[in-house]
């Protein structure tokens, strides 16, 4: 049994063992929302941030749809080709999801037809390398197989001996996937691990098997196109001699043993670039555009060569010098791609970076006015479908909150930041107030900055929560920051119309000690012991759960830390933070649940509360109903659509929204079945093997293996939530674990290999 078919077997179980969902909620980009009086149609796609674009049809219908994979939140987001004009015919779709599942993809992920079938595949980062997933489509339904895991090579020595090996990607940089030498094949253009020059890995499908349809490289040249980016700036050099160059290159020049001299630092570890090959004068030679980690602008370098003897002869550094240049604030990638339905390639650049980046004008699109095979480049706009989003920049915090008192429920949506020049981020709130009906919302986008609250000193991270806490019959406000402490603000209006005024920052406890609860606060009301007073369950960044007991009166609060611990709740994972965002509800029965966001990006359904307060709650899904909007997500639950179920509104750190609405058949009603969630590590394993789950199992439980034919093969006493046992008496395969006895989970699958993992 091979790497290749153990990852094959195990990305196919990750895709049918996902949870089932219990409850009835379905995607609705369709509930209008406006801004300045413009329908955003786009409104519920969730925002981008640092995202990365190509094209694919997934719907079968001969249009090419848009394919959008943000790093900030390893999240894909797909906009369906409706036939309609220019930009402006895409709309939203939740209906490929499945096919995208976490962490399948990360860092990033790019789309190619490598086969020659005219269906474009999937390639993308994978443990210094990049893994290809071929598209299997049919008229059916869509659908992707792992071809390869971590795409091998034949990496050529300068003496001419060679290696089996990954063909080495980062998971900063962005590679070239193009047919660099015109002979029908996808080849590989990329930084070299260590020093500032570009390695062609040509494809041998071809000469080897008389198809496209395998992937087999070999480095040809160690420095493709002579030039040289300086390891500590962008700068290019030119005509550069190769010390590291194969004998007999294809596409260069001679190999030389030293270049001292030339002032191009060599042997430094690359640092991250972005590589978009394409022509860009139509002379039928790949030129090049590159970004670089810590710089704004795109360097275009032209190739005066030929398609067998590659030179670059000129550097455009502010590409395109013609028009505006690219001024991103740091590590722009450029996407070459027909996105206006014209046939003729335009470009988009967009942040390659997961942080410090342009946030809310993030897509810049530059429409081709020249021909496909020389392009002429004019921006458009730098906010390309953002415009017609949603979009808070980093973060989006949805909660319920009337603030005009007209019965309709509007939507205050909080986030980390927006970028800003010079000062990085600034935190705002936005209202969004509900314009429609009781049973058909429509929302009008009426401020970013609800309350000027971006000049209240508080920062980013803003999260607000809203309750009667001085018994005056109106709702008050109570603000989270991320430094972890909380401020009252009091509701002064004299008329339906809410008015915040800041009564109290940094609230304090009974015994008059600032209340600070950790990092990223994110405060929720709730009648936790059914007293008549509103009390206090905060979510932070550890992802736990604390409650602040009201123990005050219906005019006067007062806040008494009960537990930082309350359920025993914790969203954090063994390589993830927390960032818990509670939301309580009540479900058909009138009992009460919650669901959590997470940093990870799931949401986690608890139950077993009422009459819990003291206890563990019930954790029944650490991925409800499968929903996954990217990293950081948080939500709020209330009846929009008016047919007496509740509706979900998720928030993302793309700083997007989406609208899930409610079905009148199932809706949020009953408890799920309880489940406890268990993860093997490593998997695939040549020996160790550790078995953790979410909850520690019963004395008397214990882990069973069996093999394919449902024999017994093993039985191990569990211990606790981690039980840690050798498997490297077993024979290679795929083996179904689960645990019995006094307690017992859903099976998973265990692969043995008869070798160490590469």
């Amino acid at each position: 049994m091979n790497l290749r078919h153990i990852l094959s077997l195990l990305c196919a179980t990750s895709v049918a063992g996902g949870a089932i969902a219990q409850m009835d909620l379905h995607f609705d980009g369709n509930i209008p929302v406006s801004r300045q009086g413009v329908d955003l149609d786009l409104a519920w796609g969730g925002g981008i941030n640092s995202t990365q674009v190509s094209r694919i049809d997934l719907d079968m219908d001969g249009l090419k749809d848009l394919f959008f994979f943000d790093r900030t939140g390893n999240r894909v987001t797909i906009l369906r080709n409706t036939g309609g004009t220019g930009t402006a015919g895409y709309e939203v779709t939740r209906e490929f999801d499945h096919l995208w599942p976490f962490p399948v993809l990360h860092d990033w992920a790019l789309l190619r037809d490598y086969n020659c079938d005219g269906k474009e595949d999937i390639f993308t980062y994978s443990s210094a390398g990049f893994s290809v997933y071929r598209n299997i489509s049919t008229a059916d339904g869509a659908a992707f197989e792992l071809v390869e895991y971590r795409v091998d090579c034949e990496y050529v020595f300068t003496d001419g001996s060679s290696q089996r090996t990954n063909l080495f990607v980062s998971s900063d940089d962005l590679p070239g996937f193009v047919d660099v030498d015109s002979d029908g094949d996808l080849d590989v253009l990329t930084f070299a691990q260590l020093g500032s020059f570009v390695q062609y890995y040509k494809n041998l499908t071809l000469e080897n098997h008389g198809t496209c349809d395998s992937l087999d490289f070999v480095l040809r040249n160690g420095c493709w196109g002579r030039f040289a980016e300086n390891a500590a700036t962008n700068a290019v050099t030119l005509n550069v001699p190769c010390p590291f160059q194969v004998p007999a290159p294809e596409i260069g020049g001679p190999p030389v043993e030293s270049v001292e001299g030339d002032g191009v630092a060599l042997a430094k570890a690359h640092s991250g670039s972005t590589v978009t090959p394409l022509d860009l004068d139509g002379d039928n030679v790949m030129d090049l555009l590159l970004g670089d980690i810590t710089f704004p602008n795109i360097v275009a370098l032209n190739n005066g060569g030929t398609t067998s003897d590659s030179f670059m002869s000129s550097v455009d550094d502010e590409y395109p010098v013609y028009d505006t240049s690219v001024e991103l604030p740091i590590f722009p990638g450029a996407f070459h791609l027909d996105v206006d339905g014209d046939d003729k390639r335009d470009l988009l650049v967009s942040p390659n970076g997961r942080s410090l980046s342009q946030n809310f004008k993030s897509l810049w699109y530059y429409t081709n006015t020249g021909t496909d095979a020389a392009p002429v480049f004019e921006l458009q706009q730098e906010d390309l479908f953002q415009s017609r989003m949603i979009d808070l920049g980093n973060g989006a915090y949805p909660i319920p909150f009337d603030h005009n008192g007209d019965g309709l429920m509007d939507l205050i949506v909080a986030n980390d930041g927006y970028y800003n020049p010079g000062i990085d981020f600034i935190g705002k709130i936005a209202l969004l107030e509900n314009t429609g009906t009781l049973s058909a919302p429509a929302f009008e986008f009426v401020t970013d900055d609800y309350m000027s609250l971006s000049t209240s000193g508080i920062g980013v991270a803003m999260y607000p929560a809203f309750g009667d806490v001085d018994g005056d019959g109106d709702k008050d406000m109570y603000i989270g920051d991320q430094g972890g402490v909380i401020h009252f603000y009091r509701n002064t209006a004299t008329g339906p119309i809410a008015q915040f005024v800041l009564d109290q920052p940094n609230i304090t406890d009974s015994e008059g000690e600032v209340i600070d609860l950790g990092m990223n606060v994110t405060p929720q009301f709730n009648d936790m012991d059914g007293d008549g007073l509103l009390d206090l369950i905060v979510g932070e960044q550890n992802g736990n759960l604390n409650y602040l007991r009201n123990s005050g009166t219906a005019t006067d609060a007062a806040w008494t830390l009960v537990t930082d611990s309350l359920g025993h709740v914790m969203t954090e994972g063994e390589y993830s933070q927390g960032f818990s965002v509670p939301f309580l509800f009540e479900n058909a029965q009138g009992d009460r649940e919650m669901l959590v966001g997470s940093d990870p990006g799931w949401l986690w359904h608890y139950t077993n509360i009422d009459g819990n307060l003291d206890g563990t709650w019930t954790l029944t899904d650490t991925s409800f109903m499968d929903i996954r909007d990217g990293y950081r997500t948080s939500l709020c639950l209330y009846d929009f659509t008016g047919d007496e179920e509740l509706d979900l509104v998720i928030g993302n750190f793309q700083g997007g929204l989406s609208f899930w609405r409610s079905d009148v058949v199932s809706g949020i009603a009953g408890p799920a079945r309880p489940r406890t969630e268990v993860t093997a590590l490593p998997n695939p394993t040549d020996g160790s093997l550790e078995l953790i789950t979410s909850a520690p199992l019963a004395r008397g439980s214990y882990w069973v293996f069996r093999n394919s034919i449902g024999q017994e093969v093993a039985r191990i006493p569990a211990t606790g939530s981690r039980t840690t046992t050798d498997l490297s008496g077993l024979a290679a395969g795929i083996y179904v674990v689960r645990a019995e006895g006094s307690a017992t989970t859903e099976p998973i699958r265990v692969v043995v290999s008869d070798g160490p993992i590469r």
